[in-house]
């Protein structure tokens, strides 16, 4: 038997519903008054409805009180004491425990909706199980410049780089650039090689290399690579395959933009064996800028 649910009656919670006034017939009834409210749901005009069940997501409740509750396709976020949670399972800890806002939002140049949120103290964007900070800090180590093996510069040069994200070919994020290199670098028809510090930040896909041009003091956009590179294995001669010349494993990877030819080079060599291999990756990179001087693209503001 369905309710027909329209409260404009008396509220009287000394009656017993069944001593409710009503009107119906054998199979609908209709009253304008009610004792209690119990166990419905009344989010629909006109209607009374059994609310529905519950589920637990996990068999270990949440114990911190929340503070925000964030839903998206399909997956409740919640942000709770020091830590954040997809379904009740922790994504990120450390953090400030305090008053959240969320939203969810897709970034400049992104079709995907992110969960933006923030306490006073940190901003977090959440991207599926994985939170990452709102935007990129720029590196704070400055460049090392040097002469590289290519030709084709003459002047006085410097460099500064940025950290980079982006979603496919698109960037949506770029941060402030590094300091300038300390010292100059003077060239005669040669080549300007760029080391600079991998990010730490798991969310950087890419580095942007940005240099003046002769004798300049502003800097352009000369160069875009991808962000921790690690080598390949590989020789260039077949020489360096015999026991008689190395023994173990020799290195070499470069990467070449075919569009300027030799100008933007970047190379890494390790030309013998007996290396700490404690590492996981390259600290740097070096990148060679030469051919002739041209005018880049200004760098941009951060985004």
């Amino acid at each position: 038997m369905s309710v027909l649910f329209s409260p404009d009656g008396s509220l009287n919670v000394a009656v017993d519903p069944s001593d409710l006034p009503e009107t119906g017939d054998a199979k609908n009834s209709r009253s304008g008054a009610m004792v209690r409210c119990k166990n419905m749901r009344t989010n629909e005009p006109g209607k009374a409805i059994t609310r529905d069940g519950s589920a637990k997501f996990n068999t270990t409740a949440i114990e911190t009180a929340i503070w925000w509750i964030e839903e998206q396709s399909g997956s409740r976020y919640a942000f709770a004491g020091t830590k954040i949670y997809k379904n009740e399972s922790s994504i990120g800890t450390g953090l400030t425990s305090a008053q959240w806002s969320a939203i969810k939002y897709n970034a400049f140049n992104d079709t995907q909706d992110n969960i933006f949120a923030l306490n006073g103290t940190d901003r977090k964007r959440i991207e599926s199980d994985t939170v990452y900070e709102w935007g990129i800090d720029a590196p704070t180590v400055a460049p090392t410049l040097s002469t590289g093996a290519g030709s084709g510069l003459t002047g006085q040069y410097n460099a500064k780089y940025t950290y980079v994200r982006k979603v496919g070919s698109v960037i949506v994020a770029e941060s402030n650039p590094s300091p300038a290199a300390d010292n100059n670098v003077v060239l005669a028809d040669q080549s300007l090689s760029v080391d600079v510090t991998q990010s730490s930040d798991s969310q950087v896909t890419h580095i942007r290399l940005y240099r003046t041009v002769t004798n300049g003091s502003t800097y352009f956009l000369d160069l875009e690579i991808p962000a921790n590179i690690t080598t390949a294995y590989g020789y260039s001669e077949s020489f360096e395959e015999s026991d008689a010349y190395i023994s173990g494993t020799g290195y070499k990877f470069s990467i070449e933009d075919t569009t300027n030819g030799t100008e933007n080079t970047y190379t890494w060599e390790e030309l013998h064996s007996d290396r700490d291999d404690d590492d996981t990756g390259l600290e740097s990179g070096s990148g060679g800028s030469g051919g002739p001087d041209r005018d880049p693209q200004p760098i941009g503001p951060n985004k």
